[in-house]
């Protein structure tokens, strides 16, 4: 057996006998809910009369640079509930109102690069897993999921909410109204959630929040409570959300014709507070809106996120470090089709559980006429997590995946297996999973092992993981790009703030790879260290080096360039590229501009072009000759007349000459689209896109209108 193998193996069993290790207490903060009657008007002013008889919640702490320091500028926040919603009041006051930034417009962005609140609600009170709420100063709406104690980020999860903020005088202020109904709990007489209130200011980089015992946002463990929420509702215990859909096929390459009408639903019953029984028929991808902005030619690319209702619910249950299920992978390709799927989800006592059954058709090619061939797919999924004392759990999985048809034949693919992660101190913990296959390929070889050492903080972060993968494994509904492999890699990134005047903040992050085949011949060996020295607070350099001996070559490429208003969304980057790779000499340039045009219009632009030379014939690049040149451009441009209703046009052009397309840059991407989420759960689309499938362009045209019951 080798050592990977024996590593990986006894590192499993010593987490196992971890399981009594237990977290750290909860935090001793908390603080009651006011009760109102009256109408509360989002409107992003706060000047009901109703909010002066809520307590105000100030003395706010710093938690990253100055950490456990009172903030300089404090942030006043009063909260309200009736038996529907929760409503927020925040007042963030701010010494320099004029530096205050917000730049995304869109809901679903990304905040971290603006001033922005987060409100993270622990409804289950398991100490574990919570819902964050996300907005800026305009009042853009971002949420998620915080899943096993800050161990990872669930972005998928789109809940119902209200918000509006103003800028005053003093700083500015958000209302924020939250409905009972994004959250499935027992109805009792009074509840309590874990709750944690965060504040981040843009122009100094610094983080707050309204608790003095030092609780990092992602430690779900040691949230505060809010107390005193008495006679609420939790969601209603049916909802169905029908949709139609209409695509026009101008352009195609299959024979399915040029009108293709399209129906579905999706619907929910929670038969009891503990379980929730969902039902899909034929879900549409809905990814127009979520997949363009990724700068994307392959579509077939299986890591985009979900936006199909039904697989979200039990998602954050998947997560771990050898991926085991990734519901892009059902139905993946654009003229593939879920028929139809059930799924239980729910969590008795300590242990959470997820069932799902889909029944799916799948694209495997074309036969020797050019026609399509589609495999009829049934995929079930098991999972099972169990928590153990405060921080730690463990999980088992199952899953199975029968294929009738396809171009290859029928196939059966099986995977069991378990993982956990168990906390041993503050902000310290150990992953471990195992796994074992049945496929085609083999039953020999076909397991996996990892084992993990974790530790971070708000400036720090470091992990060791060990991984053996056999050559056999074999897991369609998960996503494994490397099998065959017995390796390490390390990760360390630390985020100092010397201050100094030339050096007010340091960004590094040095990542290795290693590994091998279980011929134990060595496959890869990488380096890879990146610096970025802010010489300022709006400028900072980037050095990046990277070694990465693979396939025989032995790659040594250098980056240098910089970032203005690396804080901002509205920003600037322009970097160099030299060294070689693949056997051959590259050099190349990379930028992207990211900008806002007054109140309502954002632009992102980015682009690459790399030239290579003196490629040998034995290597992947290589061509029609070993010296070519490419290169791949991306556009965005946004319209939001609000953030609920936008208009985008999107274009992608990439292109090879002479070498290989090692990259998959090739290809056009044009897409145009309208949307509008007019109520809760329901939207309207409207998508004109021109895009690459099977070799060839397709060009379509898409509408499609959900309404939530």
């Amino acid at each position: 057996m080798s050592p990977f193998r024996n590593v990986c193996r006894w590192g499993t069993a010593l987490c196992v006998a971890l399981v009594p290790a237990l977290g750290f207490a909860d935090s001793t903060y908390k603080v009651t809910a006011t009760q109102t009657k009256d109408v509360i008007t989002i409107d992003g002013k706060g000047d009901e009369p109703a909010w002066q008889t809520a307590p105000e919640i100030g003395g706010w702490f710093l938690t990253r640079v100055d950490y456990g320091r009172p903030a300089p500028d404090d942030t006043k926040v009063r909260i309200l509930y009736d038996k529907d919603n929760l409503y927020f009041l925040f007042h963030c006051l701010d010494s320099k109102p004029e530096r205050i930034s917000g730049y995304t417009v869109q809901n679903e962005g990304f905040l971290h690069q603006e001033d922005n609140i987060t409100i993270i609600l622990d409804t289950y009170l398991d100490h574990r897993n919570a819902y964050y709420f996300w907005t800026n100063p305009l009042g853009v709406r971002t949420d998620g999921r915080i899943v096993d104690d800050g161990e990872a980020f669930s972005t998928n999860w789109r809940g119902e909410w209200e918000t509006k903020s103003t800028v005053v005088k003093d700083g500015w202020i958000s209302e924020v109204r939250i409905p009972f109904a994004n959250f499935q709990f027992e109805k009792k007489e009074e509840m309590t959630f874990g709750m944690l209130l965060d504040r981040e200011q843009s122009r100094n980089q610094e983080w707050s929040n309204w608790t003095p015992d030092g609780v990092n946002s992602a430690k779900v463990s040691r949230y505060p409570h809010l107390d005193g929420l008495k006679d609420i509702n939790p969601r209603s215990i049916f909802s169905i959300t029908p949709y139609v859909a209409t695509t026009v096929a101008l352009k195609y390459n299959d024979d399915r014709g040029t009108l293709r009408p399209n129906v579905g639903a999706d619907a929910r019953i929670d038969p009891a507070p503990w379980l929730s029984l969902k039902l899909t028929a034929n879900p549409d991808f809905s990814d127009s809106e979520a997949d363009q902005g990724f700068l994307l030619l392959d579509t077939e690319q299986p890591l985009l996120p979900e936006r199909r209702q039904f697989f979200l619910e039990s998602e954050h249950l998947f997560i771990a470090p050898i991926n085991i299920f990734t519901s892009r992978r059902i139905a993946l390709r654009p003229h593939d089709r879920v028929w139809g799927g059930l799924q239980l989800t729910g969590k008795v006592g300590d242990t959470n559980f997820a069932m799902m059954d889909i029944q799916h058709r799948d694209f495997t090619g074309k036969d020797a006429n050019g026609r399509d061939v589609f495999e009829n797919v049934n995929s079930g999924v098991l999972r099972l997590q169990h928590d153990i004392g405060k921080r730690s759990m463990i999980s088992l999985v199952a899953l199975n995946r029968s294929g009738r048809g396809g171009i290859f034949g029928d196939s059966d693919f099986q995977t069991v297996g378990v993982d956990g992660n168990f906390h041993v101190f503050e902000e310290f913990f150990i992953q471990a999973q195992a796994l074992k296959s049945w496929s085609p390929l083999g039953n020999e070889d076909s397991d996996a092992y990892h084992v993990g050492l974790h530790r971070f903080d708000t400036l720090s972060e470091f992990w060791l993981q060990f991984e053996d993968i056999g050559k056999n494994y074999a897991n369609p509904l998960g996503w494994t790009p490397v099998i065959d492999k017995q390796g390490y890699n390390s990760h360390l990134f630390l985020n100092p703030f010397p201050k100094w005047r030339f050096l007010p903040r340091l960004d590094v992050t040095w990542d290795t790879l290693w590994r091998r085949n279980h011929e134990h011949q060595r496959t890869r060996w990488r380096q890879r260290l990146n610096v970025q020295p802010y010489l300022h607070h709006d400028f900072a350099l980037i050095f990046d080096g990277i070694y990465d001996d693979n396939e025989g070559f032995r790659n040594r490429l250098g980056t240098f360039g910089f970032t203005l208003f690396p804080h901002d969304w509205q920003s600037y980057t322009l970097s160099a590229i030299g060294g070689r790779f693949l056997g051959g000499q590259i050099r190349g340039l990379n930028g992207a501009v990211n900008f806002k045009v007054g109140p309502h219009i954002v632009a992102r632009f980015s682009g690459f072009y790399t030239r290579n030379f003196g490629v040998p014939e034995n290597s992947d690049l290589f061509g029609v000759s070993g010296d070519g040149y490419s290169f791949s451009g991306y556009a965005q441009l946004r319209y939001h007349f609000s953030p609920d209703l936008y208009a985008r046009l999107t274009l992608q052009k990439g292109d090879v000459y002479e070498l290989a397309d090692y990259n998959a840059v090739k290809g056009t991407f044009l897409d145009a689209m309208i949307g509008w989420h007019y109520r809760q759960w329901s939207d309207i689309f409207l998508v004109y896109t021109d895009q690459p499938f099977a070799g060839s362009q397709e060009r379509r045209i898409l509408s499609k209108i959900s309404f939530n019951y």
